[in-house]
This record gives C-alpha cells, sequence and structure tokens, in this order.
C-alpha cells in the first residue's frame, strides 16, 4: 500500500532522515517509535504526502483519491466555532455524504453531548476527540497521527482507541508516533524504532519483550523508553 524507498531527508544542513526504506500493508497499524529527534514526525508528514523528502521515493496506492487523514499533535480547530458547526464545515470541505458514517463516529467519540458547546469551552481531551472527528471524516483509507493522544484522560482515550481500532478491523491502515504505552498496546500491531534518523527495527508488538533485549545494553534513550514500559505497564499485570 506504501513503499518508502531509500527516503532522506536534510533541512538547515542537518539530517533528519537517513535511508529510510520500508513497507506498509493495507490494514496494518504501525507505532513509529524513538526518543525525540528521531525524525518520527518528518517520516510521518512524508508518508502523508505533506512534504517531501530530500531523496528517495515514497509511493502510495489508494483506490480512490484524497483518502488519506492527518491528525496533528496541534489542535486545529476553530475557537469560536461549535463541534456541530467543524462536522458540518469539514462535511461539505471534504464532500463526505454518508451521514451515518458520521453519526456513527459521533456516537462512538461522544460528541452529541457537547455538539453545542464552542471549542474554546472544550477540555482538552474533548477537542482532542474533536480533532480525531475532523480528520477522518471522510472515511480515509490510511490515516496518520502524531501524538494524537497528548493530554487524554483514560476515559476519552478509550472513547478513541476504540473508535480507530473499529476502523482498523475494516481494513483502514493506521500510522501512529507515540509514546504513550497504553495507546501502543491497544492500537499498535507493530512497531518501528527510530534513532538519528535511521530505521533501526522493525517488529510486532507481540515479539516486543524479545526485541526490546537489543536496546538493554546500551546507554541510550531508547533503552530508557522501553524501561518505562514495564515501569507504566507490566506493573499493572498487562
Amino acid at each position: 500500500m506504501l513503499e518508502l524507498q531509500n527516503i532522506n531527508y536534510v533541512k538547515k544542513n542537518k539530517e533528519i532522515l537517513n535511508k529510510i526504506t520500508a513497507g506498509v500493508e493495507r490494514g496494518e497499524s504501525i507505532c513509529l517509535f524513538g526518543p525525540n529527534g528521531a525524525g518520527k514526525s518528518t517520516l510521518l508528514k512524508i508518508m502523508a504526502s505533506l512534504i517531501k523528502p530530500t531523496s528517495g521515493k515514497c509511493e502510495i496506492s489508494l483506490s480512490t483519491p484524497k483518502t488519506v487523514g492527518y491528525i496533528p499533535q496541534q489542535i486545529a480547530l476553530f475557537p469560536n466555532m461549535s463541534v456541530k458547526d467543524h462536522l458540518k464545515y469539514y462535511q461539505k470541505l471534504t464532500k463526505q455524504k454518508d451521514q451515518a458514517f458520521i453519526n456513527e463516529m459521533s456516537s462512538a467519540l461522544d460528541l452529541n453531548s457537547i455538539m453545542n458547546k464552542k471549542v474554546e469551552e472544550l477540555s482538552g481531551g474533548m477537542a482532542r476527540k474533536l480533532n480525531l472527528a475532523v480528520g477522518v471524516i471522510h472515511r480515509p483509507e490510511m490515516i496518520f497521527l502524531d501524538e494524537a493522544f497528548v493530554g487524554v484522560d483514560l476515559a476519552f482515550k478509550h472513547d478513541m482507541l476504540t473508535w480507530l481500532n473499529k476502523l482498523n478491523n475494516q481494513g483502514v491502515t493506521i500510522v501512529f508516533v507515540s509514546h504513550d504505552w497504553h495507546v501502543i498496546y491497544n492500537l499498535a500491531k507493530t512497531m518501528w524504532v527510530l534513532q538519528d534518523g535511521k530505521l533501526m527495527d522493525q517488529f510486532l508488538i507481540k515479539d516486543i519483550s524479545k526485541r526490546e533485549m537489543d536496546y538493554q545494553s546500551e546507554d541510550s534513550a531508547l533503552k530508557k523508553m522501553f524501561a518505562l514500559r514495564k515501569f507504566d505497564y507490566e506493573k499493572n499485570g498487562n
């Protein structure tokens, strides 16, 4: 569905990505994982066709055009506009005629109770859910999320993860950046590990206990990040 071939990206004479080669199959759910400055967000934007690589190729194959959804870390909403008006605006903008899909999404994300509220009146978690809704309102085949769960409590994460997993189970491909182990375990099937602009590793989430051992012998940010997995997640019996 998507092929990356020797992707390099240089900005202001600084190398951000170095010879990234990988592929994404239809229906996958991939977490781009790594320390700050690893190149995750840049790679995500290249995959979403928002920026072009300095060299290399990114080829994406979709059944219909304009079926990519991108949800940024920043809240991309209008403060003085209501939730309902946001949905209507983006429905018209994307020419989405499947009202049943929008109704289902609004229910799954629990937006119905806040339809008449303006964005400036919403909590951070509510705004994140609306940010997700407008990003996928056109029912994309492939969804890219860049730290889309920052500041979201567990109840709101549950709504967002449930909806995204439903879409993924219907064949929608998901690629996301996150450091949140709760999100990773409940959404990703595969992890790509990036460090210093390089793709260090790719593996199934179910194999993470074996693969993280490769990072235990080095004194690096990745070692600390994988150590947090045990502290934050395994202590709860997961």
